[in-house]
């Protein structure tokens, strides 16, 4: 630890500790805030057309024209959300 010659001197060095805490812990909450966006958004818009995808695989094959679909719908809300919620 090193030693200041005052206490003023002590007391802008801790400011600017807790300055730079406090912004890490934004930066973290954000990106929580962020990550939890993009978890509901993949359960809203995109799970749904993964079944959608699995199901025409089933029905069709995995190389029929309506699994390609499924499959480019499916993948297409998977990037959008990719760009909306980009991890850090």
């Amino acid at each position: 630890m090193t030693q200041y010659s005052t206490a003023p001197e002590r007391a802008q060095q801790l400011a600017e500790e807790a300055i730079k805490l406090l912004k890490q812990a934004k930066a973290l909450q954000h990106q929580a805030q962020v990550d939890a966006a993009r978890v509901q958004a993949y359960q809203q818009h995109s799970d749904g057309l993964a079944f959608q995808f699995l199901a025409a695989c089933a029905e069709y094959g995995e190389h029929s024209p309506q699994a390609g679909k499924a499959r480019e719908r499916w993948l297409g809300a998977r990037n959008a959300i990719k760009v909306q919620f980009p991890r850090a």
